[in-house]
């Protein structure tokens, strides 16, 4: 029951989330005249907030539980929605999308975070290709009704319309039973300690042999090692208080890739019109989900029988593909056929990716592995958007 009723909600935070992004750098443009870079950057801001919210996530988890988390959350981000409705300067919009992207953090890490902690660790490809299934629609229906309603209606209808959607999220998380509880790993390392115990007993045989100085220096070398050893296992404490090691590897992949989709994200609607293809840019997405939906199942199941390898090698040349058709497209047939391309790409990178970080990860550390999982995957979004 949590695991459907938590892909339900992220169904709906994905909605919001993707239906703001891919307008607010043309919303910026339109309303308030900023230039491209500057709009891209309204659009982006988000995620730096979002970023906050990734790390700080696990400790509010384990103070406050999931399911208090979500429930505040939601109801916060529908608030920060109906904001965008306030003819306020360009700095406080930026200080909206700031704040707003950090609730959604907080609320997408913690819906994640309580699904994969359900999640046997043999079906971890599978399980988590289900859920992102929620991202996928989320992607398709976002976008598509975010390009809709601004173009047919506008922003203000756009923006009720996003506020509404998040609400409907309150009766999923009021019906999830399970709270994730993220403890925090309270093994400390006992290097120095081991090191300087060894030193001791190298000493009392040196003393043994009638060897004293050659025991003192054998015992300074080795307080030296130790030293040396504590140090770098301090930094990498430091380190692992907010991330998860383990899962760091592939979250540095996922940034890479998602460095370069932001482009996709921000740009999309301006490129279409600049090169005349709207029409196909408005069911872009819509193409690219069912590219996901009709990859993912099968990608999960391959992922948890043959391995991450076997299913994340072909979905990188899927992107690089998808995107080559996207910046050399004449015609409406090529930019849909990007979709294609980066449906598979995108959405085996991203669940395989996922499933990657939290079967590194302990069990009481899941939290922290969503949360190190997303924080380089939204940098590499955020740094995209605004540099690209």
């Amino acid at each position: 029951r949590d695991f459907v009723f938590g892909t339900c909600t992220n169904l709906v935070l994905a909605c919001n989330y993707f239906m703001l992004t891919v307008v607010m750098t043309a919303y910026a443009m339109d309303v308030y005249a900023a230039p491209a870079a500057l709009a891209g950057f309204c659009a982006s801001v988000f995620i730096i907030g979002t970023l906050f919210a990734r790390l700080e996530c696990p400790f509010l988890i384990e103070k406050l539980g999931g399911k208090a988390i979500l429930l505040v959350g939601v109801v916060i981000e529908a608030l920060f929605t109906m904001l965008y409705l306030m003819d306020v300067p360009l700095p406080a919009l930026m200080a909206i999308r700031l704040v707003h992207g950090f609730i959604y953090g907080c609320c997408s890490s913690t819906v994640a975070t309580i699904v994969t902690s359900i999640l046997p660790r043999s079906r971890k490809g599978e399980g988590i290709g289900y859920y992102m299934l929620s991202v996928t629609l989320g992607a398709a229906i976002g976008p598509f009704a975010g390009i809709i309603l601004s173009r047919w209606y506008s922003y203000h209808t756009l923006f009720v319309v996003a506020a509404i959607i998040v609400i409907v999220a309150l009766p999923f998380v009021a019906f999830m039973s399970r709270k994730a509880a993220g403890k925090k790993n309270s093994t400390k390392s006992t290097l120095t300690k081991d090191e300087l115990e060894a030193a001791q007993d190298e000493l009392a045989g040196a003393e043994i042999a009638s060897d004293v100085e050659r025991a003192k220096e054998d015992r300074a070398a080795m307080r030296a090692i130790a030293d040396e050893r504590s140090t770098r296992t301090s930094r990498k404490e430091l380190i692992a208080k907010f991330l998860e090691i383990g899962a760091i590897p592939i979250s540095l992949v996922s940034c890479i890739i998602f460095f370069g989709y932001s482009s996709l994200l921000s740009f999309l609607t301006p490129f279409a019109e600049e090169i005349g293809l709207t029409r196909a840019a408005s069911v872009f997405f819509v193409v690219y989900a069912i590219s996901m939906f009709i990859t993912r199942p099968f990608t999960g199941r391959a992922f948890d029988r043959r391995g991450a390898r076997f299913v994340m090698i072909p979905a990188f040349f899927s992107f690089s593909i998808g995107m080559l058709l996207l910046a050399f497209s004449s015609n409406d047939w090529m930019i849909l056929g990007s979709a294609l391309f980066l449906g598979y790409g995108v959405g085996t990178i991203q669940s395989s990716g996922l499933a990657v970080a939290v079967k590194t990860a302990a069990d009481e550390n899941i939290a922290k592995a969503n949360a190190t999982f997303y924080v380089l995957l939204d940098l590499g979004v955020g740094v995209g958007a605004n540099g690209l």
